[in-house]
């Protein structure tokens, strides 16, 4: 069993979501963007109002409008809000998830425990939640410590929009004109050597001017501090660990993630092992061995007879 380039469950999870939040992003900018400029080209030559389908909501048969272009802009500044809010709250739903996982497997009674000190929590200064789970869990933050004072940013930033009605605090504009920011933007490490989208300009009590790309950064930001923690997390749970993640959320959890397995418990976990968490040279019989060591096997195998009756169970092995 390899796990050297494996995912963990909360990384998956991120790691669909940055995915699907570009893409979402850009569709969506695309659309107002040809809409804006198709709506202008037919008012000009009619000289009609324009009207906008209400796909079914019950805002009447559609919605009318003289001009679409100023529209079009503050949609557009609200989709970059929106989205900076989106990433932030996917990223600490992920650490959350992060932070579950790592005590799953330590609270097993066959686990690798580890004294975790207890920390205050704040939920209202978020561009803390990374700082503090890295010191509840003894990481070392120097690989990621490039990308804290852009993560910081998009953390301010996005209290701003959900405290304030997206209007610059003293603290975001104190963080824009930080040196730290300065030098984070100046040599962050780019494959293609490509520069960081500018930042706004920003202004205290002034509305911030997000563009999309400033959503979209956000999502990158995050994910390359997800990418880190991911590692960090998988040599924490190594080979017996990852195993008891793929179990846990197979067949154990609750919410279990969904899968084209059922024929028995073995291969229900080992369908999830090499595909959604990308271990690779894996012995079939080695994820059943791991679990047994953890004494969980008997508990798999009972919830999988509970949740598949019509299967044909596995004989049971001590």
């Amino acid at each position: 069993m390899n796990i050297e380039t494996a995912n963990t469950e909360p990384f998956y999870r991120f790691h669909r979501f940055h995915e699907e939040f570009n893409r979402n992003i850009k569709v969506a900018f695309g659309a107002l963007q040809l809409l804006g400029h198709s709506a202008s080209a037919e008012v000009t030559e009619g000289s009609k109002l324009v009207i906008l389908p209400t796909g079914g909501e019950p805002w009447g048969d559609g919605t009318k409008w003289r001009s679409l272009a100023p529209v079009s802009s503050q949609a557009s500044k609200f989709l970059s809000q929106m989205g900076l809010v989106r990433v932030m709250s996917a990223f600490e739903d992920f650490l959350t998830n992060v932070k579950a996982e790592h005590d799953r497997y330590a609270n097993l009674p066959l686990g690798t425990a580890v004294d975790s000190p207890k920390l205050p929590e704040d939920e209202d200064d978020s561009k803390e939640v990374l700082v503090r789970l890295f010191a509840q869990l003894g990481w070392d933050m120097k690989p990621i410590a490039f990308l804290v004072p852009l993560f910081d940013y998009f953390s301010i930033a996005r209290n701003c929009v959900v405290h304030r009605s997206a209007r610059a605090s003293e603290a975001l504009v104190e963080q824009a004109q930080s040196s730290a920011l300065a030098a984070c933007l100046a040599a962050w490490p780019s494959a293609r050597g490509k520069k960081l989208p500018t930042l706004p300009n920003v202004e205290q009590s002034r509305e911030i001017p997000f563009l999309p790309r400033h959503s979209i950064l956000a999502s990158e930001v995050c994910y390359r501090a997800a990418e880190y923690v991911n590692t960090r997390l998988a040599s924490f749970l190594g080979e017996s660990g990852i195993v008891y993640m793929a179990a846990h959320h197979t067949l154990l959890a609750d919410e279990r993630i969904p899968t084209a397995a059922k024929n028995s418990a073995d291969r229900i976990v080992n369908y999830a092992l090499a595909g959604r968490y990308r271990v690779v040279d894996l012995d079939p019989l080695e994820s059943v061995k791991l679990l047994k060591q953890l004494d969980c096997w008997r508990k798999c195998l009972r919830r999988y007879e509970k949740l598949y009756p019509k299967a044909v169970a596995p004989k049971r092995k001590s």
